[in-house]
Order: structure tokens, then sequence, then C-alpha cells
């Protein structure tokens, strides 16, 4: 009964509210049915440009954690008529120095003028060097992303689904946030999960020089003929560990273009590192072995083992100041 009489004085309330505020005259600009149009429609739309925001995911058993994972990611978009394309780069650092991913992820949509209909078509370049999850994947996502204008910038927002971009394993679904911004602000601004180099910055950009379709040079070093090895996979596990003793080899692997191992002191302790095959590189895919050192028994012997899922190959790679080492792998 009490409760009846307090819903009763809330309602008596609001309706002398609303007569008093009925009596208070606002005269608002008036706009014509042009303007208003105008206004409301998304005709003049133009999503081509720099963007940037942030995916969420909701938490799942074994999420690793990365380092410095607040900041913001950036993304490319060109847009035509009703098509949209794009393409996210990913550099991004494992926390606890566990590793690190990258990738090229290329994405395609459907613009209505309201909605984008997004959708991630493949991933080039993945490595994955993370100490222990060696098949960690990325998601190849879907989302309904609504368009919205607040303070001059355009927005796009929508939830997200997806699988394992190899596996094709359902992934725990998540949320899209980015707006577009200006090259300007844009350059200001550091993104501090992609764009992030890992080859090694003190010895400049990694230079590699082609001959009759092999790499004859890297970083000024001539490059042996090397080896072409078959595999029936595009997805390798590669292992690598000392041939001979412990005797402090530095080493680093370069993978089409990327340093996959960075200056790493190898020893009898197997190392993993998990490539994904360029079926669409017009070169052939390849691993570099690069000595930093001669350790105390020249040269840097490094053997290597490349699983395909089928079959497990070895190899025994040398490399020293002067020449380095590379395999070729022909997928089958």
């Amino acid at each position: 009964m009490h409760l009846k009489n307090i819903s009763l004085l809330t309602l008596l309330l609001l309706i002398s509210f609303l007569e008093t505020t009925a009596q208070v005259e606002i005269n608002f600009p008036k706009k014509t049915k042009e303007e208003l149009s105008e206004m409301r429609s998304n005709r003049d739309v133009n999503l081509t440009g720099l963007w940037e925001g942030k995916v969420s995911q909701l938490n799942w058993l074994g999420q690793p954690e990365f380092k410095r994972a607040k900041g913001k990611f950036h993304v490319e978009i060109e847009h035509k008529g009703k098509n949209v394309t794009g393409m996210l780069v990913c550099r991004v650092k494992f926390a606890d120095n566990k590793g690190y991913l990258s990738y090229d992820k290329y994405f395609k949509g459907t613009w209505d003028g309201n909605v984008l209909k997004y959708q991630d078509t493949h991933v080039e370049n993945y490595i994955n060097t993370h100490k222990e999850l060696r098949h960690l994947e990325t998601c190849l996502k879907k989302a309904d992303l609504e368009f919205y204008r607040s303070d001059d910038m355009f927005h796009l927002e929508g939830n997200w689904e997806g699988e394992g971009h190899f596996s094709e394993v359902p992934c725990t679904p998540g949320k899209i946030k980015i707006s577009k911004i200006n090259e300007a602000d844009f350059a200001l601004e550091e993104a501090q999960t992609v764009n992030v180099n890992f080859s090694q910055k003190d010895d400049g950009p990694v230079d590699i020089k082609w001959q009759d379709n092999r790499v004859k040079k890297i970083k000024n070093r001539k490059v042996k003929f090397g080896k072409k090895i078959e595999v029936k996979r595009d997805y390798l596990s590669i292992t690598v560990y000392d041939h001979k003793k412990d005797d402090g080899d530095i080493i680093s692997l370069n993978y089409n273009g990327n340093w996959v191992l960075n200056k790493y002191q190898i020893d009898n302790e197997e190392h993993k590192v998990d490539v994904f095959l360029n079926k669409d590189k017009k070169a052939p895919n390849y691993l570099i072995l690069y000595a930093h050192n001669l350790g105390k028994h020249p040269p840097n012997t490094v053997a290597v083992i490349v699983d395909d899922g089928h079959s497990r190959q070895r190899f025994i790679l040398n490399a020293d100041m002067h020449t380095s080492d590379v395999i070729y792998f022909d997928l089958k």
C-alpha cells in the first residue's frame, strides 16, 4: 500500500513538471526539409583513410598477455562505392619476454551508407615466437559495424565473431570500435600494439638482394646456394639447436625478410618457431641463418628441424661473419 502511494506521488510530480515545462517557449532555428535530409544522409561519407581503435575479446583459458597492449591499433581503409578493402599490420610483443606476434591481415566489406559488413579475408607473413603457445592463431573476424558521427569524426562499431585463421576453430567473440583520424594526428600518436619494428633497429633495415630467384646477399653478406626442401603443409614448426658443442654461438633467423629469431645465443636446448608459407609470394619462401659471432669452435653451426605435420626433416646450416646459409621451402 505504501509503495502504491509513492508511485502515485511520483506520477503526480511528473505531470506537474510536464505542465510547467510545457508553458516555456524555446525558439530553435528551423531547418528546411533539404537541410534535415542532408544531416541524416551518409551519402557523403568516404571511409578511405587511416583509422584507429580497439578490438576487445572475452577472456578465454590460456589467453596470452601482451606488452603495452592498452594502446590503439591503426588500420588502413580504401573505399570505392559499395566496396571496402583494407589492411591491419600487427607487430606486438608478448609480456614477460615470451616472444612476439607478427602478421599482415587483409579484410573486405560492403557499405550501404549505414553499416559496414566487415570480413577478414586472409593473413600473410604470420610469425609466432611465443615460448609456450606454439599454435597460437589470430582470428578471421566477421562483424556488422554500424556507422555514426560524433565530435566531427566518423566511427564504426559492432560485435565480432570469427575462427582461427588456420584451424578454423571458433574464436571467443568480442567487439570492434574504430574512428577515422587525420594523417597529421596519426603522425603524432604511436600505436602501441602495431607498427612496432622487430628487425634489428641498431643495424638498420634488412637489406636482401636476389638473383635468379635465389637470395644472393643479406646485409652485404653472401648467401650460399642453399637447399630446397619439399613440404606438404603451409604451416611449419621450425626447431633449432646447436649442432655441435655449446660454445656460445649467437644467431638470428630471417624468414621472408623478418627476423623470427634475433641475436639468440643458441645451445643444445631446442628452440621452436612457427611460420606460415606465403602461397601468393612470387619468390620462394626461405629461412636464412645469420651469424653474430663464431663461438669457440667456428663456424656457427645450427641443426634445423622442419616439421610440416607429415614428416620431420633435419638439416645442418653453417654461417660465419662473411656468409649465411639458407633453406628454401617448396609447397607440394
